[in-house]
């Protein structure tokens, strides 16, 4: 069946066909759904068809189309014949533009938000551009500095048409004076979008290529991936492009201290971006290639957008449609994660390895005391991480925590799973130098072959898997199966952050297209591993979450578990402490990424002071109606154990944790549903109340479900907090007192409680 036929409109029932199998923990590929489907929707999507006239050529299907207008090219999407809800910025033969050396990214990694932009439709820029990477350690593979030159040219007038399958072909002149043309090519794809991918011909020389939209004034655009600044990225500047260790605090540069600031890579950087995004226009975008790409957002110019990938191509789908529609069809392509098994989703526990210097006789004894205080404090429990993990007879090539020794892991998985408590455990895909995973190849290298080394966050050496091999991927297999026959059941799939644009893999890719790519791989690769482990051992029920991701056809949600954020620092900031989670999470959940769990109380410590006991309160109380209650710990610190503060933590941390897991078949239920619908459990405001501009704005709320408002407090010594209550009756369940929306209301919030309201005569977290 042709790939286009992968995406289905929904059915009157409210159903969808078939996305995904809601069986936890396992990944189907997206449903042929027309093979199924009613034959009034099949004989529609074949009916979809190309009209060429001297004016203009028109690529329909049922519920998308695109217009181009030949002379002068320009291109609009339309949902129906003629609500038109993207166009292209007006083709009025725009002139070529210089661009002098231009500095992007500025050091230390920042965006540079003042970059020569010609807008028109189809802008290339035919020169020179270089990115240079940090080289391992705590931001290795990100984005350091670089710099593009040369002129920007952009599409004239289509020259020629070819029909082709379900769309057409065009070329197009342009206006740089060697006679370079493009090769357009815009076709639908499936029932719900329309595909476009232009490439400039030849393409020697052409350092990038986008293209520019018309935008309204008040188009907001939602979505993106991870990121911490804002939900309505209107008005700014960002890449796509996977980032780590991005962290508040770090003075240097003059960018720490509080605020939205990260360094090294600025406001907007994100462990998993996503380049896909949802606009109240309405319509749904998503950039269909793994390079570095670039979104300028009504930045330059109140009336018009921007998309460029540093790539001789431009790949994208467009998907007509209020926010709902684009989802579902956005996260059909793109992937959605997986329904989990119902254990994944309560209260868990990670005894990290504190310090890069703990020793293996601490976290054994760490351990030891783990086993001791939970069932002395009561603390309900379905999962329990060892993050210092060793196989008894050696790792055999990966690099891991080894703090275990195989007596004692033995022992602790044992007693977990007496007590009914899910053991995990923590893998990543770093090579030991020298081991036979690198003597035999399986691992990125340099041009010449030799295998790639680069050093890990703590200064280690390591190299990095390499998941286009499939010996490599076997041996994944292996190691992930290892660990699952010792007794775990899932664990933390970490870093993979780190590919190098100069890394070269088996497939003949270089890191130019796999640093983004990796993670998809890596997903891929470590759902499949899960997937046969399960067929064999039909009585488990395995999960596993990660940190980093990107989208793709499909992207990494499509294949992992859950994701944690990415090392939030101890403290209450907007840029990667408590406040930069609600965006965070509601950002990721709209492109398919719904299985967000933070750790609770903050992990990078090295800049910010301590975990404190009210910190550690409302981060567990923001995390108790979010669909992962995770309790981590920090970097110096080590694991944030409510008994480590005093009695009323423990107490109340307890309650949240009951709280949780009163949650738990509410979340479940959603999921269930995202699954065949793409909207998520966690939703933010706007999504809910589109019409409402309060909604828009509320950055610090979400809806789980449609029933559930929650807005927990994320500001220090707090005694009370605006909440915005959207159209509705909302109930507080701790004073009964009833609030109609919508409006603005201050709550008292002391440090025991979370607020949150059921809509009035719902009862959402009744079981």
């Amino acid at each position: 069946m042709a790939q286009g036929s992968l995406l289905c409109p929904r059915r009157r029932d409210g159903e969808g066909y078939g996305i995904r199998s809601s069986r936890p923990g396992v990944v189907t590929a997206i449903a042929l759904c027309l093979m199924a489907a009613p034959s009034s929707i099949a004989s529609r999507t074949a009916a979809a068809s190309v009209r060429v006239s001297q004016d203009r050529v028109v690529v329909i299907a049922p519920h998308a189309r695109a217009v181009v207008d030949r002379r002068p090219f320009r291109m609009r999407i339309q949902r129906g014949a003629r609500d038109t809800v993207l166009k292209e910025v007006q083709n009025a033969g725009q002139a070529p533009l210089r661009t002098p050396p231009t500095i992007d990214p500025i050091p230390p990694g920042f965006d540079n938000r003042s970059t020569p932009t010609l807008y028109a439709p189809l802008g290339f820029l035919v020169g020179d551009e270089t990115v240079q990477q940090y080289h391992g350690g705590l931001w290795g593979g990100n984005p350091m500095s670089g710099e593009r030159s040369g002129t920007q040219y952009s599409a004239r007038n289509v020259r020629h048409v070819d029909r082709t399958g379900p769309g057409v072909k065009l070329v197009v002149s342009t206006s740089d004076p060697t006679g370079r043309t493009l090769v357009v090519r815009v076709r639908r794809v499936g029932c719900c979008a329309i595909g476009v991918s232009a490439r400039p011909h030849p393409a020697s020389g052409v350092a990038t290529v986008g293209d520019s939209f018309a935008s309204g004034r008040d188009e907001g655009f939602f979505g993106f991936g991870g990121r911490h600044n804002a939900l309505d990225q209107r008005g700014n500047v960002f890449s796509s492009f996977v980032e780590k260790e991005n962290a508040n605090g770090l003075q240097a540069w003059g960018k720490g201290g509080g605020g939205l600031s990260l360094f090294p890579n600025g406001p907007t950087a994100a462990y998993y971006p996503q380049a896909e995004f949802v606009s109240s226009r309405p319509y749904g975008f998503l950039l269909t290639q793994p390079q570095l790409a670039r979104f300028k957002l009504d930045a330059d110019t109140p009336d018009a957008w921007n998309v460029s990938a540093s790539a001789p191509r431009l790949r994208y789908i467009v998907t007509p449609g209020r926010a709902h529609r684009a989802i579902r069809t956005l996260t059909a392509l793109s992937g959605r994660q997986p329904v989990p098994p119902r254990w994944a989703l309560g209260p868990m526990f990670d005894r990290l390895v504190r310090n890069f210097s703990e020793t293996e006789s601490d976290y054994e004894a760490n351990l030891r005391a783990d086993l001791r205080n939970i069932p002395r404090y009561h603390l309900p429990l379905t999962a329990y991480r060892i993050e210092g993990w060793g196989f008894p007879n050696g790792n055999d090539g990966l690099a891991l925590p080894s703090f275990t020794s195989p007596a004692l892991q033995r022992q602790v998985i044992d007693t977990l799973r007496r007590r009914g408590v899910h053991p995990l455990v923590y893998l990543r895909p770093w090579i030991e130098p020298g081991s036979a995973p690198v003597r035999k190849g399986w691992v990125a290298a340099h041009a010449d072959g030799r295998p790639y080394y680069t050093t890990g966050t703590a200064g280690q050496e390591i190299a990095l898997l390499d998941f286009t091999n499939p010996a490599a991927v076997r041996y994944w297999r292996r190691e992930v199966s290892r660990a699952l026959d010792l007794g775990a059941d899932g664990f933390m799939a970490d870093f993979g952050e780190e590919v190098l644009f100069d890394m070269h893999f088996a497939d003949g890719e270089t890191g130019v297209t796999m640093h983004n790519r990796y993670l998809n791989l890596y997903a891929k690769a470590t759902r499949e591993a899960i997937d046969r482990y399960e067929r064999r051992h039909p009585d488990r029920r395995l999960w596993f979450f990660t940190r980093a991701g990107y989208t793709g056809r499909p992207g990494a949600a499509a294949y992992e578990g859950a994701n944690f954020p990415g090392d939030e620092t101890t403290d209450w900031t907007h840029s990667s402490g408590l406040a930069s989670l609600t965006a965070d999470m509601l950002n990721r959940a709209v492109g398919g990424a719904y299985g967000y769990g933070t750790d609770i109380g903050g992990y990078f410590d090295y800049t910010t002071p301590p975990t404190t006991k009210e910190l550690f309160l409302r981060w567990a109380e923001w995390a108790a109606l979010s669909p992962v209650f995770r309790l981590h710990g920090s970097g110096r610190t080590g694991t944030h154990a409510p008994w480590t503060f005093d009695a009323q933590t423990v107490r109340v941390y307890d309650r949240l944790s009951r709280l949780h897991l009163a949650a738990v078949p509410l979340i479940m239920r959603l999921w269930r549903n995202a699954a065949r619908t793409g909207i998520p459990p966690t939703r933010p405001l706007w999504l809910e109340h589109p019409s409402s501009r309060a909604a828009r704005r509320s950055d610090q709320e979400w809806m789980l479900g449609s029933n559930l408002l929650v807005a927990p407090v994320v500001v220090q010594d707090a005694t009370s907090r605006e909440v915005y209550f959207p159209a509705g009756c909302w109930r507080d369940p701790t004073t009964g007192k009833r609030y109609v929306g919508p409006r603005s209301a201050t709550v008292q919030v002391p440090l025991t409680r979370l607020p949150y309201f059921p809509r009035c005569g719902s009862h959402p977290l009744d079981r």
